[in-house]
């Protein structure tokens, strides 16, 4: 064992660190430890293969690539450049490979496609480990991502969604919950997050989300995104970048940030709603994840954050997200707006109307004034609906019907008629007998 820890440590002292002979090619890594006189059992150790492994590749130390092969039936000739291109895009499941491979005319068996599929799959294993982790420069970058879990408000378990930035740099983090993952969600959250650092990074890493994404050029690589966002982030002047498909690993920082939030801050908590749960996060973010040392760089957050070069934004007005929204109220004073129905005053009926929405209420206006708010609906075809916008409305309806006469002598007097109040709630529509 000694023998052994003194040829870690020459190892080391040559530029051989343990951790990177592991990573690297272990038939390489065999030959040239051999080289420096490693015995066979302490290079087994090393590497976590096996001694006999060891003596079958210095009995032959010049590697061979792998070879597929040569008895692979012609069936599969006119499918490889299919299965090699959609391989990744099903995470290399031979199981949808074959059923896709048959409506395309393949009439071999799944064991030839599994056996074909097997050495691109190691291929990108492969691959995957030989990437370099790199240290960002202050202020460089920043990840972005969303994460999902069910937390407890109350006695209910709701699927809520959390929007995280992480600086690239000091590994400073902010997150905030969200009901949802909208595009209005998705800015509200970037501009929390540069408010929390006092600013933010010249480049932030996405993964490829729909709200930001609409489409991609899969030879050259070029990505058409939301023409709002876009016009978002030129209003801060941050810069996109975005993850190669299938390729997440290059968004490690972030995807460690969003783990660390499931396991350690939601970890055995209940709260009373989302505003509830923003507090606690804050706090936690502030008294845990900044002064906690940090397992890659050793340093705790924030005392790396003041050498962040962040982009001032102290001076730059808030993004307005969405061009104005204009609606026609209906003969019934209702709006409709994302599948659902609110109420405004009924003398809007025929008008137009301004809608503003946040993530959780709509406001109405009329010639730039408040005439609704109403709490956001999160499902659909659905209505909400308020009793003083009708008020008025019974009033109008009688007098509508005309002025009857008062003195006709042939007409007998009658007791005054008592209305029912439901008859009210009736021609507003909203309960009540038809």
């Amino acid at each position: 064992m000694e023998h052994e820890a003194e040829v870690i440590d020459t190892l080391r002292q040559h530029g051989f660190p343990e951790s990177e002979m592991i990573n690297r090619d272990k038939h390489g890594a065999v030959v040239e430890l051999a080289g420096r006189g490693t015995p066979k059992k302490v290079i087994a150790r090393m590497l976590d293969i096996d001694p006999k492994t060891v003596r079958t590749i210095l009995a032959k130390p010049e590697w061979t690539p792998y070879q597929r092969r040569s008895s692979e039936s012609k069936v599969l000739a006119g499918f490889k450049e299919f299965l090699t291109r959609r391989a990744p895009e099903v995470d290399f499941n031979a199981v949808v490979l074959f059923q896709e491979a048959r409506h395309l005319g393949y009439t071999g068996c799944y064991e030839m496609i599994k056996v074909f599929v097997r050495p691109l799959r190691e291929e990108l294993r492969l691959a995957m480990e030989a990437t370099l982790r790199f240290e960002t420069a202050p202020g460089r970058q920043g990840q972005v991502d969303w994460g999902t879990s069910a937390v407890w408000f109350g006695e209910r378990r709701v699927r809520t969604r959390f929007f995280a930035l992480v600086l690239g740099y000091s590994r400073r983090m902010f997150a905030r919950g969200f009901p949802n993952e909208r595009l209005s969600s998705l800015t509200a959250g970037h501009e929390a997050a540069f408010a929390w650092f006092g600013g933010a990074p010249r480049e932030l890493l996405y993964d490829n989300p729909k709200t930001i994404v609409k489409d991609r050029n899969r030879e050259t690589g070029e990505v058409e995104m939301n023409p709002t966002f876009r016009d978002f982030l030129r209003h801060y002047g941050v810069h996109p970048r975005f993850c190669r498909p299938y390729r997440a690993r290059t968004k490690g920082k972030i995807e460690s940030g969003i783990k660390y939030i499931k396991k350690n801050f939601l970890a055995g908590r209940r709260f009373r709603d989302l505003d509830d749960l923003n507090r606690q996060l804050e706090e936690w973010l502030t008294t845990v994840a900044d002064v906690r040392v940090h397992g890659t760089t050793g340093v705790r957050p924030i005392d790396r954050f003041p050498q962040e070069k962040l982009i001032d934004l102290r001076h730059v007005p808030p993004y307005r997200l969405e061009s104005p929204i204009h609606r026609q109220v209906g003969s019934d004073a209702r709006v409709a707006f994302r599948a659902n129905r609110y109420s405004v005053p009924w003398r809007l009926a025929g008008r137009q109307v301004e809608v503003r929405a946040d993530n959780n209420e709509v406001v109405l206006l009329h010639d730039g004034a408040v005439v609704a708010r109403h709490e956001l609906l999160a499902g659909r075809f659905q209505e909400r609906v308020d009793p003083a916008h009708f008020r008025g409305l019974f009033r109008m309806i009688v007098e509508e019907e005309g002025s009857k006469p008062l003195h006709d002598p042939r007409f007998p007097v009658e007791d005054v008629m008592v209305r029912d109040l439901s008859l009210y709630d009736r021609v507003a529509g909203i309960g009540g007998a038809p």
